[in-house]
């Protein structure tokens, strides 16, 4: 028989072999939850990347950016409009996108910074949303 001792993550609850491993975790879970305070209070991405350290850099066309600003993902549900928004930021950095191009309702995934899908930022008045998923669903 061996004793095993791991170290859980107070806030996602995952195992670590090592104390040190378990706090720098813990740590990225505490800058993301002020990077996504920040986020939700109209934050760039670059004013957040400066107090919470997340990227080695924020690219250029993303300094700017908030959570009201859209993006295209043409793939996701097969829509070529701004339908996507900045929804929070994960301890690993990704940036999490939902929106409504589709009849089908809200979709989103995570994107890392330097994604091609978020080189074309839209302005919040872009916004899509589809009108038939409110049509069907409302």
């Amino acid at each position: 028989m061996e004793k095993v001792i791991r170290y859980k993550c107070d806030y996602c609850g995952e195992l670590f072999s090592s104390e040190e491993w378990c706090l720098e975790h813990e740590k990225a879970h505490k800058r993301s939850e002020k990077a996504n305070m920040m986020l939700d209070e109209g934050k760039t991405l670059e004013g957040i990347n400066n107090e919470c350290h997340l990227w080695p850099e924020v690219p250029k066309y993303l300094k700017n950016v908030t959570k009201d600003n859209c993006f295209v993902v043409s793939y996701w549900q097969c829509c070529d409009k701004p339908a996507y928004r900045i929804v929070s930021i994960t301890h690993k950095g990704r940036l999490e996108l939902w929106g409504c191009g589709s009849w089908n309702g809200y979709y989103g995934g995570e994107f890392k910074i330097g994604n091609d899908n978020l080189k074309d930022p839209r302005p919040k008045e872009e916004l899509f949303v589809d009108p038939r998923y409110e049509e069907l669903y409302w």
